[in-house]
C-alpha cells in the first residue's frame, strides 16, 4: 500500500514557464486527479482501517492536484489575456485616481535638474523661486497656508490635516481651494510647489 503511495508523489521539471508548458501541465495534473479519483471508486467498499487510510491519503493527494489544476488555470487565463484573472478591466481602462502613483512633490525638483548641466547649480535658482513662493503666499492668511502647505508641500490628505489641525474635512478642502485661488491670482496662474 505505501508503495501505491509512492507512485503519486513524484517531483518532474515541467520546463520552461510557457503558456504551452501550462496547459500541458494542468493536462497532466486532470490526468493525475482522474487515476486517483478512480483508484478511490475501486478501493470502496471499505473493510479495513488500512484501506480507509488509503482512501483518506489519496483523497488528500487529490485535492492537492486540484488546487494545482486551480493555480495552473490561473496562470494560463493570465497568460492569455495578458491581465490578471478576474479583473473586468486594464489598467488602460481605468480611472485615474487608479492608475495615477503618488510621487513626493518634494522630489519633483531634483528630477528637473537630474538633466540640466552640472554647471547650472540648482542654488542660483533657489532666490528666484523663494521670491516667487512668498509672493504666492502673500494674500493667503494663516489657517490658509497651513492647509494648503500641508495638503501640497507634505502630501497629507484632508483627513489627516483635519485631524492635526483640529478641523473639519470639508473645511480643509474649503481653505485649500482659497488658497490656491488667491495664488493663482497673486502669481498668475504658476504652478508652485510648497515644501
Amino acid at each position: 500500500m505505501k508503495r501505491e503511495l509512492n507512485a503519486y508523489r513524484q517531483v518532474e521539471d515541467l520546463g520552461p514557464a510557457t503558456l504551452e508548458a501550462y496547459i500541458e501541465t494542468r493536462r497532466g495534473l486532470l490526468l493525475a486527479a482522474d487515476k486517483l479519483t478512480r483508484r478511490m471508486r475501486e478501493l470502496e467498499p471499505i473493510r479495513t482501517v488500512e484501506e480507509m487510510d488509503l482512501i483518506l491519503q489519496l483523497d488528500r493527494d487529490r485535492k492537492l492536484i486540484v488546487e494545482m489544476i486551480s493555480d495552473c488555470s490561473y496562470v494560463i487565463e493570465w497568460l492569455e489575456t495578458g491581465r490578471r484573472p478576474g479583473n473586468r478591466r486594464g489598467i488602460e481602462r481605468r480611472a485615474a485616481y487608479q492608475r495615477e502613483i503618488p510621487t513626493d512633490p518634494a522630489r519633483l525638483p531634483a528630477v528637473a535638474y537630474r538633466d540640466a548641466d552640472p554647471e547650472e547649480a540648482p542654488e542660483a535658482d533657489s532666490e528666484i523661486k523663494h521670491l516667487r513662493l512668498m509672493a504666492a503666499l502673500r494674500g493667503l492668511t494663516d489657517r490658509e497656508r497651513e492647509c494648503f502647505s500641508l495638503a501640497h508641500g507634505q502630501g497629507c490628505s484632508y483627513s489627516e490635516i483635519a485631524g492635526l489641525l483640529h478641523l473639519s474635512k470639508s473645511s480643509v478642502g474649503t481653505y485649500v481651494v482659497r488658497a490656491q485661488r488667491k495664488i493663482a491670482a497673486n502669481v498668475g496662474n504658476v504652478v508652485v510647489l510648497v515644501g
